[in-house]
């Protein structure tokens, strides 16, 4: 684990060193609703990409619980340390600058398509699981909660999106009730009408926050679990790996 600042943390997962080969390596961001970062959506997420022969490095982002002043800016700001210290440990760790990727989920999707927008050279292809790029915003949350988290969702990615972003995979469910499907269905319309690349799944079953969608990252009694959905990891990390 290395200290991005006082708040942020950055843990490396490397696929053990076989070969001499430089490896792509992929920046995850977790979701939380930017309150938190999930420990689902981390290691459990890097072991996944590691068996595809990928370098995982898992961002824990600075969120309410470390910060309650901290903004959106300032976690876009802690992504590109990350992204530095990924480039700066490059020969150690054996990564191929050309083949860094980023995912994120719910909220670390929301600050992934932030990061692309603003950085869009720094990453060659982009994951986003179940992208929080609408929300609905539990009512169970102390006020300053929920003040917190619509000024943090109040900018939406897609009405920023400009044809120089990467590569977009993208997946959802039709079933997710915290971030509707509908926000991503419009990212990839504009994604196509900007003419860039992506790749979309959308499963009918699932609840929000599948992370690997088995029994890894299942919470009690299966929830939070779908084997068909849980195909998304096989195919982003394939589509990554496609012409590389």
């Amino acid at each position: 684990m290395h200290n991005i600042n006082k708040t942020a943390t950055i843990t490396p997962y490397l696929v053990e060193k076989t070969t001499n080969k430089l490896r792509p390596a992929i920046l995850i961001l977790p979701g939380g609703s930017y309150l938190y970062t999930s420990k689902r959506e981390g290691r459990p997420v890097a072991t996944a990409f590691n068996n595809a022969g990928i370098h995982s490095f898992v961002l824990d982002y600075t969120t309410f619980t470390k910060n309650e002043d901290i903004t959106v800016e300032e976690m876009i700001q802690e992504v590109n340390k990350a992204y530095n210290y990924i480039i700066g440990k490059s020969k150690e760790f054996q990564v191929d600058v050309n083949k860094i990727y980023i995912i994120g989920f719910s909220a670390g999707g929301h600050l992934a398509a932030e990061v692309i927008n603003r950085y869009p050279n720094h990453y060659k292809k982009a994951i986003l699981s179940y992208p929080a790029l609408k929300i609905n915003i539990k009512t169970d949350r102390t006020d300053k909660e929920v003040d917190f988290v619509r000024k943090a969702f109040k900018n939406n990615p897609t009405n920023q999106l400009t044809n120089k972003v990467p590569p977009v995979f993208i997946w959802h469910t039709y079933e997710d009730e915290t971030v509707p499907i509908e926000g991503s269905i419009e990212y990839v319309l504009k994604l196509n009408e900007l003419k860039v690349p992506f790749e979309a799944h959308f499963f009918e079953k699932g609840a929000h926050g599948l992370s690997v969608a088995t029994e890894v990252t299942a919470t009690e009694e299966n929830e939070r679990m779908d084997l068909h959905a849980a195909n998304w990891v096989m195919l982003a990390s394939n589509w990554s790996l496609r012409n590389d």
